[in-house]
């Protein structure tokens, strides 16, 4: 089981875990569960930031963001979707910490 599995999924609010596999630049990696699917892959990197493309798919909502991170730091995002702000942000954070 993989940490950045656990915290995307704690900070959607589900339940269901599973591996999610590092990301290599360019390739979008995605992963099925029974309540949720998350895809992501590497944009780009300069330094210490790296720009992830990110999708959250639940029963109630899809997201689309850009996360931004510094290290294991959150910088910044953007999104589209379903997900309340809050939620947004959880998923950033957590993306970021792993």
């Amino acid at each position: 089981m993989n940490i950045k599995s656990i915290l995307l999924a704690a900070a959607v609010g589900l339940t269901t875990l599973g591996g999610v596999p590092e990301a290599n630049a360019g390739t979008r990696e995605c992963e099925l569960f029974k309540n949720f699917s998350i895809c992501y892959d590497l944009h780009s990197s300069q330094g210490s930031y790296n720009t992830w493309n990110l999708t959250v798919i639940n029963r109630y909502w899809s997201e689309e963001m850009q996360v931004v991170c510094n290290n294991k730091s959150m910088h910044n995002w953007s999104s589209r979707g379903g997900a309340s702000q809050e939620q947004a942000q959880r998923m950033a954070e957590a993306f970021c910490a792993i």
